[in-house]
């Protein structure tokens, strides 16, 4: 599964283009409305035991209309990056990889700004722009996003974002230090070797981890429950790790558990009002349930 939904905007794509033209009824008067502007950049890798790793990165510009919210706008596009509340669960919504929302959906113009690139040490990914067309009034313009080798997306590294500009937004640079990938999350019943889980049927699943930088979020994603869930960080043990327990009636017999470390950094630039760059690396496992002494479910 894909946290954040990156290239659900691309479906419909074209080849790429300007930002395209506010045609919906009812949309703001750019002459007459205030409106807000903000960048999200995402990089994305997910470890898999048996699939390998995966990367791949996106871009969005957005401008909304006041008093529309930037949340509500990005939330539109599905990269509002909204997490459950620390040490609750909550129903993924489809296609978007977020929470559910009964927000209204502001109108959302997505920005042509040139090229974007992503820089790390010798690595330049350049996101490959695509025209959204508008059909649903909701939202117009243009994405960026490129899935790479994730050699080109590395962990643990410093990354510069490089916005070439045009007459929307002025030629920018900003950088951010991506986590490590969260290779010491570990899972009761993992096997490192095999990349599988085995665990015990009727048994919350208890995981444990080393706290990174201040503000990083862990979070895990339990399929087909199709449910995501944000750890709540214990006391530190001995080992100076944390530990969290997930409920057990998200597990069916088999399936799979995506553990994630979320981490984002301000992107200030002019022309902006607000901006982020998000990095959330994830690990892959898949699970099979097995009883356990006393256990007389089927």
């Amino acid at each position: 599964m894909r946290s954040g939904g990156l290239f659900w905007l691309l479906a419909a794509a074209a080849t790429a283009g300007c930002t395209g033209t506010i045609s919906a009824a009812g949309t703001p008067d750019d002459a007459q409305t205030a409106m807000a502007t903000s960048a999200v950049v995402i990089v994305e890798r997910t470890v898999d035991a048996t699939q390998g790793t995966r990367a791949e990165a996106s871009a969005r510009f957005v401008r909304v209309a006041a008093p529309s919210s930037v949340v509500e706008g990005l939330r539109a596009i599905g990269a509002s990056g909204e997490l459950p509340a620390r040490g609750t669960c909550a129903s993924v919504v489809s296609g978007t990889g977020g929470v559910a929302s009964d927000e209204p959906t502001p109108y959302v113009e997505l920005l042509d700004v040139g090229s974007v690139s992503l820089i790390s040490g010798a690595n330049e990914t350049r996101l490959l722009p695509r025209q959204v067309p508008d059909v649903t009034d909701v939202v117009t313009g243009v994405v960026y996003a490129r899935a790479t080798d994730p050699t080109g997306l590395p962990a643990g590294e410093t990354y510069a974002v490089h916005v070439a500009g045009r007459s929307d937004l002025a030629a920018f640079d900003a950088s951010a230090v991506a986590p490590p990938d969260p290779g010491d999350i570990h899972v009761a019943g993992e096997n490192p070797d095999a990349g599988t889980l085995v665990l015990a049927r009727g048994a919350a699943v208890e995981l444990t981890w080393t706290p990174a930088a201040l503000g990083d979020v862990v979070y895990a994603d339990a399929q087909p429950a199709a449910v995501r869930c944000v750890l709540a960080e214990s006391e530190k043990d001995s080992d100076n790790r944390v530990h969290a327990s997930l409920p057990a009636s998200l597990f069916d017999d088999q399936g799979s558990l995506v553990v994630h470390r979320l981490h984002r950094e301000p992107l200030r630039a002019p022309g902006l009002e607000s901006g982020e760059i998000r990095f959330d690396f994830a690990r892959s496992m898949s699970y099979v349930r097995a009883s356990v002494p006393g256990d007389s479910a089927p």
